[in-house]
C-alpha cells in the first residue's frame, strides 16, 4: 500500500486562515467562498492519498453561485434548508477533488443529512457523557463514515485510523501543549491532520 500523507506547514496554514478572514470580513461575508476556496485549495495541493498528491479544480465563482442559491432555499424554507448547506458544501467540494492522474474519473461524496446527525449526536453523546475523554473516539466514528462516504477519481476512500491510535497521540499533544504553556497548542490543527491522511487510503 503506497504512502498517504499531509505536508503543509502551520505557517501557511495560518497565513491562509488571516488572509482568508480578512478578505471575509472586509466584504462583509459576500467574499467568503473566495476564502474558503483558497484555504481548500492549499490543503488539497498539500494531500497525498495512496501516492498520489491531490488536486482541487473548483473556483469561488462556482461555490459563489451555489452559495446564492443554497441562502435562498434557507431563506424561502424559513432556516430549514441550512441543515443540507453542510452536505451540500461537502459534495461540491468532493466533486472538484481529483488525483494528479485521475482528473477524468469522477469525484463525489454521497453521505445523506441524516446519518451525519445521527453520527454527530452520538459522537457528542459519548464525549458529553465520558467529560471528554472519548473525544477521539467520537471523531475517529465520525471521520470513518465520511470516508466511507467519499469517493476520489473513481476510488472510494477507507480509514484504519483507531480510537486508540489516536487517544495516544491526543494525550501527548495535550501534555505538550501544558509543557510548552499553550504554544504547542498552536500545531495540534496540523498534527491532527496529518494524523488523519496518513491513516486514509483508496479501499477500492
Amino acid at each position: 500500500m503506497k504512502d498517504s500523507y499531509f505536508d503543509g506547514g502551520l505557517l501557511q496554514l495560518i497565513g491562509y486562515r488571516l488572509l482568508g478572514g480578512l478578505v471575509t470580513i472586509c466584504t462583509l461575508g459576500i467574499c467568503l467562498p473566495w476564502a474558503y476556496t483558497m484555504v481548500y485549495n492549499w490543503e488539497a495541493k498539500h494531500t497525498v492519498i495512496g501516492g498520489e498528491r491531490l488536486e482541487f479544480n473548483g473556483t469561488a465563482i462556482g461555490l459563489f453561485g451555489n452559495w446564492i442559491k443554497w441562502w435562498l432555499l434557507s431563506v424561502i424554507t424559513l432556516g430549514i434548508y441550512g441543515f443540507w448547506v453542510g452536505i451540500k458544501l461537502k459534495k461540491w467540494k468532493y466533486q472538484h477533488t481529483h488525483t494528479e492522474s485521475g482528473k477524468a474519473l469522477v469525484s463525489d461524496f454521497d453521505g445523506g443529512l441524516l446519518q451525519l446527525i445521527g453520527w454527530t449526536l452520538l459522537g457528542g453523546l459519548i464525549t458529553i457523557c465520558t467529560v471528554g475523554i472519548c473525544l477521539p473516539w467520537a471523531f475517529t466514528m465520525i471521520y470513518n463514515w465520511e470516508t466511507k462516504h467519499t469517493v476520489i477519481s473513481g476510488h472510494r476512500l477507507a480509514f484504519d485510523g483507531t480510537a486508540i491510535g489516536l487517544f495516544g497521540n491526543w494525550i501527548k499533544w495535550f501534555l505538550l501543549s501544558i509543557i510548552t504553556l499553550g504554544i504547542y497548542s498552536f500545531w495540534l490543527q496540523i498534527k491532527l491532520k496529518k494524523w488523519i491522511v496518513s491513516h486514509t487510503h483508496y479501499g477500492y
